[in-house]
């Protein structure tokens, strides 16, 4: 069996949307070329081929002098699946799966039509796509990789190794390639659940490669096509300028116990507390907050100018009331800057909502503003069910079936002007109350919309009533991941830790008085973060009464 790696080598911008670093330094050598010299330390390899822009063959052969890399020139006009992979995919990226609509990391550097194209000129049995700047990617994994596949047998025709993105990949055989191409399909529709072809998860099947244990529940991006992942490689290399797998997986889990940012990844902005089910039963709302306020979008423009300082920042418009009822929430959405691999801006931007408010021009304001994703929280999927959920105390305000066909037209509307985006995500919270509902839900928001979300209920550290179907937090309590990733702005301005805090009784501060690094590195939030590091989860009240500290 003849395998060739193939990468998708652009010089000015990845298929993220960031800023391409291809060319810059990392530690002495330009990212390309650190990534071609570990390919070609892997044995089973019988090429490494770069495809990028004919415009920049001559300035791609300048970066791989030396190396036996054949470049191949390609047309980089992506079409509208690119941009839908894109925002799938910014919320995850440093997993291998887990995008939304079942997009994996493989999904971001295998075009398939490019693939294709690659081997009807290479003679090869089998391609193994490999992100440009995975400057780490393992030639011993991916020997292993191919020496696996070699003994599957004629029955397996993709071999793939789940870890931490740009360590490993995807091994597919000529046919696979040339299937997905035919039908234009990504990569991820064959890892992702279909509800009318039901299999078993592909992690279980024999053409999943166990990755080294040092590695396997590491979540990193090693992969330089963000800052913040540039910036942790940097740091990696300058500690072990040739790490193996274990002395990777160790660096790793030290660090992201440890370090903490300068800036969060992901911060939740509450554009008002006011919301159309003030009295919903599984999210807390109205008179449970015991507060009352509608943010000022100056306030909203200051965090997102800060956090324009890294390329993967995310937003999400959410919080304890509905974003849609801000009385200027359109303007809001127009004044965020959106960034682009030339512009610094917000990379991911999602709007959380019941829907209910959802208008024909607020539609129209997403999809002008490149929103990523519009979740729509559901909570049910029949109508007795959604009104008894949503709004008890008046359950005929609540109509599952008008809201079904406004976001009909919702979709309508992003067909007609061509738009990939926003992807529309409907939610529910597993409770009690809906648990027989689960499956139905589950596959029918796949079959209308391609995507879904289903999240555990939470008690709020004990604020609100309990109305989960099972505790799934683990047996022994670790460090919360959240404080060193996330955070939460109320809609007076006020930040607060993380969103268990629904009254904001614990705030460390205001955006009004300091900007978002002050407080994201306030005494007040390390001293948090350093108890939890020793273990010690009383000094905050939250904190020793929460269950939620497991989530990602």
């Amino acid at each position: 069996m003849q395998v060739i790696a193939a990468l998708i080598a652009d010089l000015e911008a990845t298929p993220l949307g960031t800023r391409s670093r291809l060319a810059d330094d990392l530690r002495g050598r330009p990212v390309l070329r650190r990534t071609v010299e570990q390919l070609t330390r892997a044995r089973q390899l019988s090429g490494v081929h770069v495809l990028c822009p004919a415009n920049q063959i001559e300035r791609c052969r300048t970066l791989l002098t030396g190396t036996p890399a054949q470049l191949h020139a390609f047309d980089p006009d992506a079409g509208p699946g690119s941009a839908l992979v894109r925002s799938a995919r910014k919320w995850s990226l440093d997993g291998w799966r887990g995008g939304i609509g079942g997009t994996t990391a493989f999904d971001e550097y295998t075009p398939a039509p490019l693939m294709a194209g690659l081997l009807q000129s290479v003679p090869a049995d089998a391609v193994l796509p490999v992100p440009p700047a995975a400057v780490l990617v393992d030639p011993e994994l991916t020997d292993r990789l191919i020496d696996a596949r070699r003994a599957a047998g004629e029955d397996v025709r993709m071999m793939f190794m789940p870890g931490p993105p740009g360590l490993a990949g995807v091994l597919l055989d000529r046919a696979v390639v040339e299937e997905l191409a035919r039908e234009r399909l990504p990569l991820g529709s064959v890892f992702s659940y279909k509800p009318d072809k039901p299999a078993k998860d592909l992690i279980f099947q024999p053409c999943c490669c166990e990755p080294p244990a040092a590695v396997r529940y590491v979540a990193a991006r090693l992969i330089a096509d963000t800052r913040r992942s540039t910036e942790c490689l940097a740091s990696l290399l300058a500690d072990h300028p040739t790490p193996d797998v274990e002395t990777i997986g160790t660096w790793l889990s030290r660090h992201e116990a440890t370090t903490v940012e300068p800036l969060p990844r992901e911060v939740e902005v509450e554009l008002t507390t006011l919301d159309p089910y003030p009295d919903a039963v599984l999210r807390p709302r109205g008179q449970q907050l015991q507060r009352d306020a509608t943010i000022d979008p100056a306030l909203v423009e200051k965090v997102t100018a800060e956090l324009s300082g890294y390329d993967d920042s995310l937003v999400v418009l959410g919080g304890f009331g509905d974003p849609l009822r801000h009385p200027r929430f359109e303007e809001v959405i127009r004044r965020l800057p959106r960034s682009t691999p030339r512009q610094a801006g917000i990379y991911g931007l999602a709007v959380t909502t019941t829907g209910v408010d959802l208008t024909e021009s607020i539609m129209a304001t997403l999809i002008e503003t490149g929103v990523d994703v519009l979740n729509i929280m559901l909570e049910a999927w029949s109508p007795l069910l959604y009104a008894a959920l949503q709004a008890p105390s008046a359950p005929a305000t609540a109509d599952l079936p008008a809201l079904l066909e406004r976001l009909k037209c919702c979709e309508d509307c992003r067909l007609q002007r061509r738009s990939p985006l926003p992807l529309l995500v409907p939610g529910l919270t597993k409770a009690r109350q809906n648990v027989e509902e689960i499956d139905t839900f589950h596959d029918e928001c796949l079959r209308r919309w391609g995507a879904v979300q289903i999240t555990g209920a939470s008690h709020h550290a004990r604020q609100t009533p309990d109305h989960r179907v099972i505790n799934m937090a683990p047996a022994a309590r670790t460090t919360c991941r959240r404080l060193r990733r996330r955070c939460l702005v109320l809609a007076d301005g006020r930040v607060t830790l993380c969103d268990q805090d629904l009254r904001g009784l614990y705030t460390i501060g205001s955006l009004r008085e300091q900007t978002l690094a002050e407080l994201w590195h306030s005494p007040a939030f390390q001293q948090v973060r350093d108890a939890h590091r020793r273990g010690q989860f009383a000094p905050n009240p939250l904190c020793a009464a929460c269950e939620e500290w497991q989530r990602p």
